[in-house]
């Protein structure tokens, strides 16, 4: 089957979990069998071939050079040429300008489409330039195009049907990755607790200062707090490192940047717990990237992850400062020997449950029931 697939920022960059996502997901249907080819732009990246097909691991790959990125012409137009070989077309993220084309270039070409938005429809996220995103989804809306869209989770799909109708069409498959190889932990010192995750309003980092600035356990202990990630939102990371200071957490709390690679999974894997504290995510894949490196997560309860607590790998609470100070504390004072089972379980978890590997038979009946019915 010849799949192609958008994105607009595409591995090896790291601005964002579908960077990645789309990345193992289209490495994943080339093992598979299938001839894949991603139409990705330049955005954030450095030192790769643009505006030319290069063969990777995960099929042909062009990074499209644009004007700018909301005048993606080189995107559309490279997508445009491989729209018309492909039988299906995978369209990622709502908001990127070229997206919209893309599907309407889709449906004139007779081609079936999936859209996966990665959260962009979620409230939370509509709030933030919420004019232009407005305006986009009339402007879908008006052209009426025969639309299936992926979500990552069912709340996820629920905010999909909101703006579409109950009776459009969305195949929930929840995020998986290529799971890296476990890491032995090293004894750091000090010790830390671990945010990791691009630096925006959306992650809510200034709701997990708030919650160890009131914590005697955090504050008395030899713990502190690592915030990793690309400081994509100036403002916010200005107003981060202002209620640092302000709340005399200076000596507590540390920005340490972008990290990936080797590095980033060793910081999972040393940490005592990593704390997602978003107002929304539609997956959240830093919890698994945590999970597989036998790391428990606190994530918040505008995030899809219950599953925290059911199979007894962390918390899944709310992201209101107290509530957050509670759930850290509980790891703090946890006994060794409960900790490491919870350790052990996150293993467990991660690799038997959220395997890229595991995905294709589902992506598969999905790309042939759009076959059979376009």
């Amino acid at each position: 089957m010849k799949i192609v697939l958008s994105a607009d920022y595409f591995y090896p960059s790291q601005m964002g979990g579908p960077s990645n996502s789309i990345y193992w997901l289209a490495k994943a249907l080339k093992q598979a069998g299938h001839d894949v080819t991603v139409v990705a732009t330049s955005q954030a990246l450095q030192s790769v071939p643009t505006n030319t097909w290069i063969t990777l691991d995960c099929g042909q790959v062009i990074y499209t050079q644009n004007p700018h990125p909301y005048l993606p012409i080189n995107h559309i137009w490279y997508g445009w040429q491989a729209i018309q070989n492909a039988n299906i077309v995978h369209v990622n993220s709502f908001f990127y300008p070229a997206s919209v084309v893309w599907v309407l270039l889709s449906r004139i070409s007779n081609k079936p489409v999936i859209w996966t938005p990665h959260g962009e429809l979620n409230p939370a996220v509509l709030a933030v330039k919420p004019f232009r995103k407005r305006l986009i989804l009339l402007l879908v809306k008006l052209a009426r195009p025969k639309l299936c869209f992926h979500a990552a989770s069912a709340p996820e799909a629920a905010y999909i049907q909101q703006h579409f109708g109950a009776d459009v069409v969305v195949h929930i498959i929840q995020n998986r990755l290529e799971i890296p190889a476990l890491l032995t932990p090293e004894s750091v010192d000090p010790p830390y607790l671990l945010f990791m995750g691009r630096l925006h309003p959306i992650k809510a980092i200034d709701r997990l200062l708030k919650a160890v600035s009131t914590s005697p356990l955090f504050l008395e202990s030899s713990f502190r707090l690592l915030i990793a990630g690309p400081e994509t939102h100036k403002a916010y990371v200005r107003t981060l490192k202002q209620l640092v200071a302000t709340l005399g957490l200076s000596a507590k709390v540390s920005f340490i940047g972008f990290v990936s690679g080797t590095q980033k999974q060793q910081l999972y894997a040393n940490a005592l717990l990593t704390i997602l504290p978003s107002h929304t995510e539609s997956f959240g894949n830093v919890v698994i990237e945590s999970l597989a490196q036998g790391t428990p997560v606190v994530a918040s309860t505008h995030t899809p992850w219950q599953l925290l607590e059911t199979e007894r790998v962390g918390s899944w609470v709310s992201n209101d400062p107290d509530t957050l100070r509670q759930a850290i504390e509980h790891y703090l004072v946890m006994p060794s020997d409960e900790y490491l089972d919870y350790r052990k379980r996150a293993v467990e978890l991660a690799q038997q449950t959220f395997s890229i590997s595991n995905s294709m038979d589902e992506w598969g009946q999905i790309y042939d029931q759009l076959l059979q019915l376009n």
